[in-house]
């Protein structure tokens, strides 16, 4: 009966994460930077090819989840600071949450992550390159904001653009660094960003310019485990507006296999310097 409640509680919610993601456009929509997940997308924003510069950002992100064993919510925000230099460059961001499951409301910090990136190939029309990003277990797993330790993931990246048309696409292997012989098994976690203890992850999605600096584009997003596990997916929407100092996006994402959410709006503004 519990579960049921639970069920319906979270259905009730839904209507309210389209007003908390149109407050977080009105809140962020002058003020945001991008957050180092593991699409890179500060790897294939663009080209990078010249001067050193420095940015710095914030993302607002609100959704809701169902699981096999939680049900809930979770709203987060995460500043970011970045550096790019010719061919290289380097991001950090962590995030800050609220999150609701099964009933019992926390805050806390979630995993801080650090991801480097390479260029190894440029032109004009095609980019490939490669990137280590590395999270830290500054998140609580009790608290479904962790995964309870390190993880490492490297991945290799293109994009590729034939105005006015980018196409990107991504592949990556993540890893806990700890033996996956102790029995420590949690499946996906941590709840506020999902993952598999050891898996191949993969990206791929395409936006179209406007004009005016505006874009919009789709992309899909996963993992499928190596070992115990569960396969992910997600599928998302985006658009966005940007010049060579500041762009601001929105997207909105749809959990389609495994569980990661079941709806989740993201806001974010980067500021170049």
């Amino acid at each position: 009966m519990y579960r049921l409640h639970q069920r319906a509680v979270a259905a009730h919610r839904t209507t309210e994460l389209g007003r908390r993601i149109a407050i977080a456009v009105l809140g962020l929509f002058a003020s945001r930077a991008g957050l180092a997940r593991a699409d890179h997308a500060m790897a294939m924003s663009g080209h990078h090819h010249g001067a050193s510069e420095v940015s710095l950002g914030v993302s607002l992100e609100a959704a809701e989840f169902d699981t096999r064993f939680y049900v809930g919510s979770y709203q987060g925000i995460a500043p970011s600071v970045g550096w790019m230099s010719g061919r290289i460059g380097a991001i950090a961001a962590i995030g800050l949450y609220h999150i609701t499951e099964n009933g019992l409301s926390r805050y806390g910090f979630g995993d801080a992550m650090v991801a480097a990136h390479v260029t190894a190939v440029a032109t004009d029309a095609f980019d490939t390159g490669v990137a280590l990003h590395m999270m830290w277990p500054t998140g609580s797993e009790i608290a479904g904001l962790g995964m309870g330790h390190m993880m490492a993931m490297p991945s290799l990246w293109a994009t590729w653009r034939s105005h006015p048309i980018t196409v990107h696409a991504t592949g990556g292997y993540s890893r806990a660094l700890i033996s996956l012989d102790d029995g420590h098994e949690h499946g996906l976690m941590p709840l506020v960003d999902p993952m598999n203890m050891q898996e191949l992850t993969w990206s791929a999605g395409a936006e179209v310019e406007l004009g005016h600096g505006v874009r919009v584009g789709g992309r899909t997003a996963g993992g499928v485990p190596i070992g115990p596990g569960a396969t992910r997916v997600i599928g998302a929407g985006r658009v966005a507006w940007g010049t060579p100092r500041i762009s601001t996006g929105f997207e909105l994402q749809l959990g389609v296999a495994g569980d990661p959410f079941t709806l989740r709006g993201v806001v974010d503004t980067a500021l170049r310097f």
